[in-house]
């Protein structure tokens, strides 16, 4: 490893033993590019596949960090990126889950054309839907997640992560509509015919297969007489209070 490319190398790990809160642990900058020196790329790569095999995510990220940092125009390099998100993912917890989420949406916009863009697709949708969303909750990360595994199946049909996405996509698409009928639901309840009627209106037209379809045809076929019949009620007022003029 020549001096350049182990300065830079000094730099990169420094940061990332910093990021993840280890400087104190393990080997020390030196001995880990001691290490590195004497190594290949994919020899590297291959060390960080086995640490993080072995559930040691802050350590694997140090090696896939090197190897992306390192040689950031190589295909190994951008391999490395998307493991290095992936060492993040790995941890579950909400902030790991949204730093593996910006590193996943920044690989797919930065490498359009890499091969693996599918999967950083997935992946984003993934981050967003790691956690079960009720319906009458916020569905900002949903609809988040539903674009990003839209995205995969439109641009890579044939991705080996196509069939994950469709699977994920039907999943959230009945946990929008369900949303869709309960704020329905609650204009209903209130009397508020209008809104209750866009809502399930949009719902049949986005969501055909919902399965309590029935139910919303019903409601609909409710929500038309009762409107029907406010209308006729305002036609005979109007009519009285137009006699009355006249009188």
């Amino acid at each position: 490893m020549n001096r350049s490319i182990r300065n830079l190398a000094l730099g990169v790990m420094s940061i990332t033993m910093t990021l993840s809160g280890c400087a104190s642990k393990g080997p020390s900058d030196d001995e880990v590019l001691d290490e590195l020196a004497s190594l290949d790329k994919q020899t590297i790569f291959d060390r960080a596949e086995a640490l993080y095999g072995e559930e040691k995510f802050v350590e694997a990220r140090k090696y896939f960090s090197f190897v992306y940092d390192t040689f950031p125009n190589d295909p190994l390099g951008h391999k490395a990126a998307l493991r290095v998100a992936d060492t993040y993912a790995a941890k579950k917890d909400p902030t790991s889950l949204t730093e593996a989420r910006l590193r996943y949406r920044d690989f797919a916009n930065r490498y359009p054309n890499d091969p693996d863009r599918d999967y950083a697709l997935l992946m984003v949708g993934n981050t967003y839907s790691s956690k079960k969303i009720r319906p009458d909750r916020d569905l900002t990360d949903l609809r988040e997640a539903f674009t990003a595994y839209q995205q995969l199946t439109t641009l890579y049909p044939s991705s080996r992560h196509a069939e994950e996405a469709q699977s994920r996509i039907a999943s959230l698409r009945d946990t929008l509509a369900e949303h869709e009928y309960l704020v329905a639901l609650f204009y209903y309840r209130n009397k508020r015919w209008q809104g209750a009627l866009w809502r399930l209106e949009y719902l049949k037209e986005n969501y055909p297969e919902y399965s309590k379809m029935d139910t919303v045809n019903s409601m609909v076929d409710q929500i038309n007489s009762k409107m029907a019949e406010l209308e006729e009620t305002y036609r005979k007022l109007l009519e009285e209070r137009r006699k009355s003029q006249e009188r």
